[in-house]
């Protein structure tokens, strides 16, 4: 069997599939970002999840991951997989190596992620061009989950939002100080906790300041993160993630504001991960 496993920060899908490339059950844990976990924690939750039915089963394991761009971090996550998959050989590589599979209709493209946090990539069927490497939450991640997180909690304890925001963010999310910075200061998992507030976001974005906040935001990521490639201007830009599914509409407009291309626009990438894998699978059987 086959295990395929696309992670972000916050969620981890796994595809478990047959040798004839079908899927045989999709599994969530906890997203594996080696930056905010270790191995024993891997363990632990691929103990307690229903992976735990197929660890004598899976012969290969290909891993994509926020966090897995360097050998030393891609250790953190392969050490526990092989360890607790007794028969399985394991590939480790990074978010955007998925989200550029799961994207690519052979032509270059301009992909972009814009989930718990953000990045993105220039790929032109061969090679995977980063113009710089993630900065991560504390600075970087502009449009990401926990980016517009902080921008809501800001607002907030500045005094800068609306009353009838404020009262629905009081009523339907945390706003305790001291919980709050336990969370952000005193946790390895602050990206995630920040990133609960993006829903707010979404609640109540027919509101003249959020539709501001969404389209500053959207312009400060497209700025830095796709007009930074040579070829910005001729190419499709897509996006892959959570924020970016619920956010597609806007950034479409954020898009053609600047005349460029949108592509296409995809929550979760690990269906056509599966399509990728087999036929490439198939052509080294031909």
């Amino acid at each position: 069997m086959i295990l395929i496993a696309d992670s972000g920060s916050t969620k981890c899908s796994w595809a478990l599939c047959n040798n004839k490339g079908e899927l045989v059950e999709e599994i969530t844990t906890i997203g594996f970002n080696p930056y905010f976990i270790d191995e024993n924690a891997v363990v632990y939750q691929l103990e307690k999840s229903m992976l735990s039915k197929y660890k004598t089963k899976i012969k290969n394991i290909f891993f994509y991951g926020a966090g897995c761009s360097s050998e030393e971090k891609n250790k953190i996550i392969e050490t526990p997989l092989l360890k607790f998959f007794l028969n399985a050989k394991v590939k480790i590589s990074h978010d955007l190596d998925a989200a550029c599979y799961a994207m690519y209709d052979g032509k270059p493209s301009i992909t972009c992620i814009l989930g718990t946090g953000s990045n993105s990539c220039y790929y032109d069927g061969d090679t995977i061009l980063e113009n710089s490497p993630s900065l991560g939450f504390i600075m970087g991640d502009e449009a990401s989950g926990n980016y517009f997180g902080k921008k809501i909690l800001s607002m907030y304890f500045n005094n800068l939002m609306p009353e009838e925001l404020e009262k629905q963010l009081v009523e339907e999310f945390e706003t305790d100080i001291n919980i709050i910075n336990k969370n952000v200061y005193n946790t390895n998992r602050a990206n995630v906790f920040l990133s609960k507030y993006f829903p707010f976001i979404t609640k109540t974005k027919s509101h003249p300041l959020i539709q501001k906040i969404i389209s500053e935001t959207l312009d400060e990521f497209i700025n830095i993160h796709v007009k930074c490639f040579k070829h910005h201007d001729n190419v499709e830009i897509n996006f892959i993630g959570s924020v970016a599914f619920f956010l597609s509409d806007e950034i479409d407009d954020a898009l053609k504001r600047k005349k460029l291309k949108p592509g296409k626009v995809l929550k979760n990438p690990i269906k056509r991960l599966i399509e990728f894998h087999f036929k490439k699978i198939q052509m080294l059987k031909c």
